[in-house]
């Protein structure tokens, strides 16, 4: 090999070193003429070579770091992919939101994929951890759906399930209460709701209140109910806690006006129903003095009676009953059968 080829290989692979000292010993100028870069046959190809061992090189880091992190993108038939163990949210029929999702994918094509797992159970299945909405869409567009398969222990699966539904701030109230409920009773503890929630342990319980308070069908046949929000939801539930809301409830849910107007509105017909039942039942119950001042409200909840004193009627007529209590128990308990 002539010098000059042997110069040019260095250049190559060393252009930090562009060539020998010049004869004054100063450096010689950075800038290649361009017929010394034009290597022979055998110097271009091996250039070509280097160059497509670095591109392989970067597309092997590339795909393990993919792999390592779970991110490797696949298509999946939708018939292979079942819901996840714990539910998040309701389906609805008259979700505007989940209409404008189909039309939106079925126009630019599903852009974020949904997160599965190889299903614990079947070895040719797989379960979804979020994107049920977008799987949803994708069964109804007869198309397969573009998801993230990666490994997951039942806890890591519900936490990012409900850390996805938290970024996008999609789920009502009443669906995080139910889902907070439906992780307590899949025997998760308080510290993964609390992450999988991403919330403090004191929404936790309010959460878990409301959940517990509401019958299940109720909620379900409310609907998510966005506009309510958590103060609503939480009167709702105390509106719950009297003896006389479940004929209400079942004679209102029984309506068909009710079953077709939307969520929010079914959500405010009964919470308007129950606090006129409320409020009649308290102005029905009140003590009058023999002058006809209401003097004492009576409000009956679930095997509880309250007595309300007005002590500004009545100064210190609370104070009298309360010390009359072991007669008045005393009296009761001897009364026999009559009521």
């Amino acid at each position: 090999m002539s010098t000059n080829r042997k110069d040019t290989l260095r250049e190559l692979l060393n252009p930090s070193k562009a060539g020998p000292p010049t004869s004054d010993g100063s450096d010689p100028p950075n800038e290649i003429p361009h017929t010394e870069r034009i290597g022979s046959g055998a110097v271009r190809v091996m250039g070509l070579s280097l160059q497509r061992l670095s591109a392989d090189a970067e597309t092997g880091r590339t795909l393990r770091a993919q792999l390592n992190s779970g991110s490797n993108v696949v298509e999946v038939d939708p018939d292979f992919i079942e819901p996840s163990f714990v539910s998040d949210r309701f389906a609805q029929a008259d979700d505007q939101a989940f209409r404008d999702l189909v039309k939106s994918i079925e126009t630019h094509g599903q852009q974020v994929p949904i997160l599965v797992r190889p299903h614990p159970g079947k070895s040719d299945r797989y379960q979804i951890a979020y994107g049920h909405r977008r799987l949803r869409a994708c069964i109804i567009l007869r198309q397969k759906v573009r998801a993230v398969v990666r490994e997951m222990s039942n806890t890591e699966v519900v936490i990012a399930q409900g850390k996805e539904n938290s970024e996008r701030r999609d789920l009502s109230f009443i669906e995080r209460a139910l889902f907070a409920q439906n992780l307590e009773e899949a025997g998760f503890d308080r510290n993964t709701l609390i992450a999988a929630l991403s919330v403090d342990k004191t929404e936790v319980a309010r959460l878990l209140a409301v959940a517990r308070a509401i019958p299940g069908e109720v909620a379900y046949a409310i609907g998510p109910a966005p506009k309510a929000g958590r103060p609503r939801w939480m009167a709702l539930a105390h509106l719950f806690d009297r003896n006389d809301s479940r004929s209400t409830t079942e004679k209102l849910l029984a309506d068909p006006n009710f079953r077709t107007a939307d969520t929010d509105a079914r959500f405010a017909k009964l919470f308007t129903a129950l606090s006129c039942q409320a409020t009649a039942k308290h102005e029905g119950e009140t003590w009058h003095d023999p002058t006809g001042r209401p003097v004492v409200r009576i409000e009956r909840v679930k095997a509880r009676t309250r007595f309300i004193f007005d002590e500004r009627l009545a100064p210190k007529f609370g104070s009298f009953v309360t010390k009359k209590l072991d007669e008045l128990y005393a009296a009761f308990s001897t009364r026999g059968s009559d009521p």
